[in-house]
């Protein structure tokens, strides 16, 4: 047994024996070139007798020279980094600096890994809309969850930035926002794919001012005023056989599954989709409007 130091200066029985692999068959190294063929054949078998989701998979990279030369990167392509972080105790101080990052012009990730777990975003001061669990995020990223069943992020997603960005999130499920569970106004356009929006406070979905959105094999369930709110001189594009928009308009009259909000509001839906395929079960009861409607436009391409 190996004998680890705690944060207080104590020392305790480690019952794992990675320690002792770790000095056994991980050699010391100052450079990639001071590995030999045996090292380096020898990790890429243990390697390749385990299965790493991706958040693992970098995690376990980051850990030494040696993880990092044999394991491969991520199949994307740019910077990036991921939550858990070392350094970053919640999503919201994560997000915090790399939005100061790109205010100093500094190179910013561009992909941000979530892992398994639960996640929850913290309560803080978005002014007119007042203390609520979203984080803002006003720069081009990719938001990457381990998968829609098992990333839980609690909180929502509010993104602006500029008029030429793009947001990309997939892979996760939001949940329990005080607020919107995703919003996206007058600056960048926002990309959902294999995303879950369930129990908003108020819209599940609400994009305004922007119009190449879009959203595929995503489920927007639950929210207490439309599932989708789209607002003026707004598109949203809905593709993806998956997708769901079910059981919203739980706390509030004259909302929707899908909302059009005037004129200037279009939903379009990419075929097989119609509006009365994936928008069902909305404003049950003495809620909502029912499951579509508004002044605008929703309509199959």
């Amino acid at each position: 047994m190996s004998k680890t130091s705690t944060s207080s200066g104590e020392t305790k029985q480690d019952d794992t024996q990675l320690h002792f692999l770790g000095a056994k068959l991980i050699p010391s190294a100052t450079a990639k070139e001071d590995f030999t063929a045996t090292d380096l054949g020898r990790w890429t078998v243990i390697f390749s007798c385990l299965y790493f989701n991706e958040f693992e998979r970098l995690s376990v990279r980051n850990l030494c020279r040696l993880f990092h030369t044999v394991l491969a990167g991520p199949t994307c392509a740019g910077m990036y980094t991921i939550f858990p972080h070392p350094n970053h105790p919640s999503l919201n101080s994560l997000m915090d600096r790399l939005n100061a990052m790109s205010c100093v012009g500094s190179n910013v990730p561009e992909h941000l890994f979530i892992g398994y777990g639960v996640h929850v975003i913290e309560d803080e001061d978005h002014g007119y809309r007042g203390v609520i669990n979203m984080l803002n995020i006003n720069i081009p990223i990719n938001i990457i969850g381990e998968s829609r069943e098992h990333c839980l992020v609690m909180g929502g997603l509010y993104m602006y930035g500029n008029e030429e960005d793009d947001i990309n999130v997939s892979n996760l499920t939001l949940r329990d926002s005080k607020d919107n569970g995703v919003c996206g106004e007058l600056g960048a356009s926002f990309h959902l794919d294999n995303v879950s929006v369930e129990n908003s406070g108020e819209y599940g979905v609400e994009v305004s001012g922007t119009k190449r959105n879009s959203m595929k094999n995503c489920n927007v369930s639950h929210s207490k005023w439309s599932g989708l709110w789209v607002g003026q001189e707004s598109l949203m594009t809905i593709d993806g056989k998956d997708t769901t928009i079910h059981h919203n308009c739980t706390g509030g009259y004259n909302h929707y599954g899908l909302e059009a909000y005037d004129s200037s509001s279009s939903i379009h839906l990419v075929p097989p989709l119609t509006k009365e395929k994936i928008s069902i079960n909305n404003g049950v009861g003495n809620y909502g409007g029912g499951n579509y409607g508004g002044g605008g436009t929703i309509k199959t391409l």
